[in-house]
């Protein structure tokens, strides 16, 4: 089983290549304008560095979202292109659970976000329960506020888990923080739990409406 996984969801690409669960090639990088632009070349790397082409993929993992909606929308295309030419299954994984594996071994609350603005993320809060990791809150759109509020309810040590945290220090508590680079290679330690999608309707969970569509809705409301 040849496995390869993109994930893109803030700001940083995060691309591996791996067979039964062993890592063979990943490539890491800041990609801000250009992911369209480079992603396929960076594939082509990843798999060449792996010495596998893209004939002996068995399957391919797109993560979902949620996160940029440009960035989302142009991993699940490719993903699911990729999956269709080649024939193979397709499975996906939230981009706030990969965060989250950044600590998979930790026995505290697991907080990754992704600034949404305005002191506003897509968050959620994991615990590593027997090697699993089970929400504790659900991911969805949330200040950072309602975030807070839920982890001092849950009177439990707990670690923030993402690149905006420096931007963003102000308005978290005080506690543990792991500002590191998603990778996507850390999906081996939750593979057993992927689920498989068809590329026909795997869509990227956004949790939030695009700026476009809530000013659409706001000029109908009018």
């Amino acid at each position: 089983m040849v496995s390869l996984i993109v994930e893109a969801s803030n700001g940083v690409c995060s691309i591996a290549c791996f067979e039964e669960k062993n890592i063979l090639a990943e490539k890491n990088f800041v990609c801000s304008n250009n992911l369209s632009a480079v992603i396929l070349e960076e594939i082509e790397n990843c798999l060449k560095e792996a010495n596998k082409k893209k004939t002996d993929l068995t399957e391919i993992i797109s993560s979902e979202g949620p996160g940029s909606y440009t960035a989302i929308r142009v991993v699940a295309a490719v993903c699911k292109t990729l999956a269709y030419t080649l024939k193979i299954k397709l499975k996906k994984v939230s981009s706030l659970k990969l965060q989250a594996l950044l600590e998979f071994d930790s026995n505290k609350l697991l907080v990754p976000f992704i600034d949404a603005r305005r002191g506003n993320v897509f968050g959620a809060v994991y615990e590593n329960i027997d090697g699993n990791l089970i929400e504790t809150l659900e991911e969805g759109y949330y200040s950072l506020e309602e975030i807070n509020d839920f982890l001092v309810s849950q009177n439990k040590e707990f670690v923030y888990i993402s690149k905006d945290i420096e931007k963003l220090n102000e308005l978290l508590l005080d506690g543990l923080k792991n500002d590191e680079m998603v990778r996507a290679a850390n999906v081996v330690k939750i593979y057993d739990s992927l689920e498989e999608v068809d590329c026909y309707n795997m869509k990227p969970q956004y949790l939030r409406k695009t700026e476009a569509e809530r000013e659409l809705e706001n000029d109908k409301s009018r």
